[in-house]
């Protein structure tokens, strides 16, 4: 099944998003530790993604995927395989 997002629900101060999946199930993607790796290899693009204003500036492109003005964004199926459960 390819995946998509459908609504980013919440997004949290610790670098993580809170979505809905085209497959009806909410989850949490934690992303913080994901942009550090990426920014060791391409600071440019990435190191942004961590100052918590900008990383708030998230949206959901027309893919279904999460997007910040600077272009970045990640393929849903890789957020999708790195989501899990939100605690409630």
């Amino acid at each position: 099944m390819i995946h998509y997002i459908k609504k980013i629900k919440r997004i949290n101060e610790d670098f993580s998003v809170i979505v809905l999946f085209n497959t009806d199930e909410i989850k949490n993607i934690s992303l913080k530790e994901y942009i550090s790796q990426l920014a060791k290899t391409s600071p440019v693009l990435f190191e942004p993604l961590l100052n918590s204003n900008y990383f708030k500036q998230v949206r959901l492109d027309s893919y279904g995927t999460l997007s910040w003005p600077n272009e970045v964004e990640f393929c849903p199926d890789v957020l999708y395989k790195m989501a899990t459960n939100p605690e409630h």
